[in-house]
């Protein structure tokens, strides 16, 4: 119903459907009525997130339910025509989650090598920005990556767990870039208890960021800066010695976590967090590419949402953090300076709830 509507026309219609005056609404949020009356007639724009998230907060609303981001997926020769309802059904496929029925999932498993090269191509697409063909591809590589998981014994289901983990949070990043924000909390969540029965750091350490960039993205800043920190103490143990796969994955948590305290406005842990990443960047020392590596992979040049775990944490540890109403980031939380060239560019909010680019 408030599809067509601008950012400020929607905070008018919700404010009247929960039956709550301008000088209330403005109140609750810090603002002037005049402030909002503008803001509601698009005489100003609403482009700063963390204005967003506070009106949604005062209307009892998600983010999502303000921005009205586009969630079509476009029918292409690579999405084929069965795309995100596709991949719902396979994220809420109880028989492909729990043993306790005792329903047994069918199905030879795969080998682990290709189920290795298939989840890598997966996350290829994503970081090519195809996201038509890794949601086609993902609910099928989830069934084979849980099969798998199920299939296997002693070393090999560790390792196939780490393949599930790995799927489940491609999954999480495709659906996040596709604003399925509350689909990819639960692909994100499902990956983090496949990556603890790995019993592998890397992967799980990996899953946890995944998870805190989902609680980012649903607007959830203060469980997102607690899960890191969370995280983080979990992790530290491994950083006695650690491997240049923990140090890569460690660093760009906690860039992750100052995101996330950024837009909370707590410019200290803010400032901490940035200082960790940056400790764990000097450490590793490099630009490196590790998650893979991490369970075998057999190319360590491939993208992955922890890739350039030296160069994220060097950035992050010069100056500032940068505004946080800037959609700076990939998907997974990494800043678009830590990516590849063909990641897209940063965007801007406009009044209708679309974006653009900005920049190259």
């Amino acid at each position: 119903m408030t599809t067509n509507l601008t950012i400020g026309e929607r905070v008018a219609w919700y404010r009247r459907r929960r039956g709550i005056s301008q000088e209330v609404l403005a109140g609750l949020v810090g603002r002037t009525v005049d402030w909002l009356s503008k803001a509601e007639n698009n005489r100003i724009e609403l482009d700063r997130l963390s204005v967003i998230k506070s009106l949604a907060d005062a209307l009892d609303v998600t983010l999502g339910d303000l921005l009205a981001e586009p969630t079509l997926l476009e029918w292409t020769p690579d999405s084929g025509t069965r795309t995100v309802p596709a991949l719902r059904s396979a994220l809420m496929n109880y028989r492909q989650l729990t043993p306790l029925l005792g329903v047994a999932t069918e199905g030879e498993p795969t080998s682990l090598d290709e189920l290795s090269r298939n989840v890598a191509e997966v996350w290829d697409a994503y970081q090519e920005s195809r996201y038509g063909f890794a949601t086609r591809r993902l609910p099928l590589l989830l069934a084979d990556a849980l099969i798998a998981a199920q299939s296997y014994q002693g070393r090999e289901r560790e390792r196939a767990h780490e393949l599930t983990a790995m799927t489940y949070q491609g999954a999480a990043m495709v659906l996040t870039k596709l604003g399925e924000t509350d689909l990819a909390w639960i692909a994100a969540d499902r990956g983090l208890a496949a990556a603890q029965q790995s019993g592998n750091p890397v992967v799980t350490g990996s899953l946890f960021r995944s998870v805190a960039h989902c609680l980012l993205s649903n607007g959830r800043f203060d469980a997102a800066v607690q899960l890191v920190g969370d995280a983080g103490e979990y992790l530290r143990p491994g950083l006695q010695e650690p491997t240049p796969e923990l140090l890569s994955i460690y660093g760009t948590l906690f860039l992750a976590g100052s995101m996330a305290s950024a837009r909370a406005d707590d410019r200290e842990t803010t400032r901490t967090f940035l200082d960790e990443a940056k400790r764990a960047a000097d450490r590793l020392g490099t630009d490196a590419n590790h998650v893979w590596t991490a369970f075998g992979h057999p190319d360590e040049r491939r993208h992955s949402p922890s890739s350039n775990g030296g160069r994220a944490g060097r950035h992050a540890g010069r100056g500032r953090p940068r505004p946080a109403d800037r959609h700076d980031r990939t998907a997974d939380g990494t800043p678009y300076a830590a990516q590849p060239r063909s990641s897209p560019g940063p965007q801007r909010l406009q009044p209708n709830g679309r974006r653009t680019r900005e920049g190259p």
